[in-house]
């Protein structure tokens, strides 16, 4: 089942626990020439790039271990020129990630550079009126996740089921994956009235979620119910109707 409105930005790559490895270029180049990039690993496309800068050494292990410590072959990519220094890569490399960067972020324009900021509640409120739940969840327990980066800018904009505290542990890790340091939830409901027990009952779920989220450097801007074309916010203590 398909549950997201927008594609992830990106996702995390598989970890490794042996960095040891016997690298063969002219293979490597073959495999390239005949299958594709897609047929590699993340670590192989790394492992690639490090040629450029490594001529006559084995690049598997040194790309195995900046995947390990990065998180991800996007996390390389993106690094912070001082992150990539700390990691003791030479400035020839550095370089090469930096203008693969801006190539990226040009490629990508259409798509994430113009994907909205969620900063104030406005913006909010116009943004979930604009991208309607779907019409076979009206009457389920959905919880809408948008997830942000440092700016507001949305990242990715997806649901679960609802389970209350139980799906904390689904949403930090989704968090994760996707290097959110930003987080709005949505909970649609069917209710008729948006009484005193339902604000604390939601209100003890946010806050859950707030002190879970602090542990992964998430933070939860706010957690909103949705109930017949009304929002209540229960962090801002805001309500505005359609």
């Amino acid at each position: 089942m398909d549950n997201s409105f927008l594609p992830p930005v990106s996702q995390r790559s598989k970890q490794f626990a042996n960095l040891n490895g016997v690298g063969h270029r002219g293979r490597m180049r073959f495999k390239m020439l005949q299958k594709g990039g897609q047929a590699f690993e993340d670590y192989e496309l790394l492992e690639m790039l490090l040629y450029l800068v490594i001529p006559r050494r084995d690049t598997k292990p040194l790309a195995k271990h900046l995947i390990n410590h990065f998180g991800s072959l996007n996390g390389v990519v993106f690094a912070e020129e001082d992150q990539l220094q700390k990691a003791n890569l030479s400035q020839e490399f550095i370089e090469i990630i930096g203008f693969l960067k801006q190539v990226i972020e040009r490629l990508v324009a259409p798509d994430f550079f113009n994907r909205p900021y969620l900063r104030r509640w406005k913006d909010v409120i116009v943004y979930l009126n604009e991208y309607k739940l779907k019409n076979e969840l009206h009457n389920k327990k959905v919880l809408r996740l948008l997830f942000l980066n440092n700016q507001q800018r949305l990242i990715c904009d997806e649901y679960i089921i609802y389970q209350g505290v139980e799906t904390i542990s689904h949403i930090i890790q989704k968090a994760l994956n996707l290097y959110a340091m930003n987080l709005i939830t949505v909970y649609y409901v069917s209710d008729t009235a948006f009484t005193s027990a339902m604000r604390q009952g939601e209100a003890k779920f946010a806050l859950t979620l707030q002190s879970s989220g602090r542990l992964f450097d998430l933070n939860i801007s706010d957690h909103i119910i949705c109930m017949d074309s009304q929002y209540f916010s229960i962090f801002k203590k805001n309500n505005f109707s359609i």
